[in-house]
């Protein structure tokens, strides 16, 4: 009868081992540590997750629940201003938070708006911090969360008083479809075009900053790239740049045209120098670092918010990626 042999025995090198015994008790020694490692990182990457869209669940069910009791309280009634007899100049009067936003404010003063998009999930509360950073790793309430929480570019103001003529809003392109994961379903190249129908089925999203509610015709999406060197000419698109129009560097013009030669559907929504705009960016899969751009309209004021999509079409001059320029570096 053989005699048991001992853990160390079986699985840690012996001197009377031979060669190919110490080989298999070398590779256990490496690769078990190395799956427990792995699992715990995956582990560790699900409850993640997990709590991130715990957190994005409740924050959704809180402001739809603030928005259905604001819509039901009555409306107070505004009287009409005193007239004098001389005109006056008086200052606007303070920028009150829509009722909806309270909570929030008061859990995180970052907060500044939500971001809704149709037929994804996408239903999420926006952040702006002081800088770009902060929340890419940060869940709602500070915390580090890989899925971070969709946030505003820090230098825009949109106080309604003084709105940048575009906001621009980041979010990770999660692969659970959290965040912007499934804003991907816009996504249309001339090798797939699959999600056209998509599209013309949601032309429109929304976005509600603290103190109004609008909604936005899209007008574009893209894939770009984000490096110089990912160009054979070493220009790019840095559409994430145009946030204040001016007559200079960032103009109107520019930001237009590179948006309409770059749009995988001429969506027919007209565009001029008056309108604001919204551009949802996320990183995109088919090269690394690359984006992946919807930009929407703002509807104007007494304009009919829906978008006759039968005027839409793919457009096939689209500029995109020089994928072959890109994949043989």
């Amino acid at each position: 009868m053989s005699e048991k042999k001992s853990f160390a025995q079986q699985f840690i090198p012996q001197k009377t081992d031979s060669a190919a015994e110490i080989v298999r008790k070398t590779a256990v020694l490496i690769i078990v540590p190395a799956l427990l490692i792995v699992a715990a990182v995956v582990a560790f990457q699900a409850l993640n997750e997990y709590r991130a869209a715990q957190l994005d669940k409740e924050l959704a069910e809180k402001y739809e629940s603030a928005v259905i009791t604001t819509t039901a309280a009555p409306e107070t009634e505004t009287l009409p201003p005193e007239t004098e007899s001389e005109t006056t100049t008086t200052a606007p009067p303070p920028l009150v938070p829509l009722a909806q936003f309270d909570e929030f404010l008061a859990q995180n003063p970052d907060t500044a708006g939500w971001i809704t998009v149709p037929g994804t999930n996408i239903n999420n509360v926006v952040v702006q911090a002081a800088d770009n950073d902060y929340y890419l790793d940060r869940d709602f309430n500070g915390n580090k969360s890989q899925p971070g929480t969709i946030y505003a570019d820090f230098r825009g103001i949109f106080n309604d008083y003084n709105q940048c003529d575009n906001i621009v809003l980041y979010g990770h392109n999660q692969a659970n479809g959290a965040m912007f994961g499934t804003l991907k379903k816009y996504k249309i190249t001339k090798q797939n075009t699959s999600n056209f129908s998509f599209y013309k089925e949601h032309p429109t999203f929304k976005f509600s900053t603290l103190y109004e509610e609008y909604e936005y015709k899209i007008i574009a999406m893209f894939v770009t790239e984000v490096n110089p060197e990912q160009t054979r000419d070493g220009q790019i698109f840095d559409y994430h740049n145009y946030i204040y129009f001016d007559d200079n560097v960032w103009k109107y013009d520019t930001f237009i045209e590179n948006v309409m030669a770059r749009t995988a559907v001429d969506t027919g929504v007209d565009v001029n120098e008056d309108d604001k705009f919204v551009t949802l960016s996320t990183c995109s899969n088919e090269f690394e670092p690359s984006r992946f751009v919807v930009i929407g309209r703002r509807v104007r004021d007494g304009e009919d918010p829906s978008v006759d999509t039968s005027a839409a079409v793919l457009n096939e001059d689209a500029i995109e990626p020089d994928w072959s320029y890109i994949y043989s570096r």
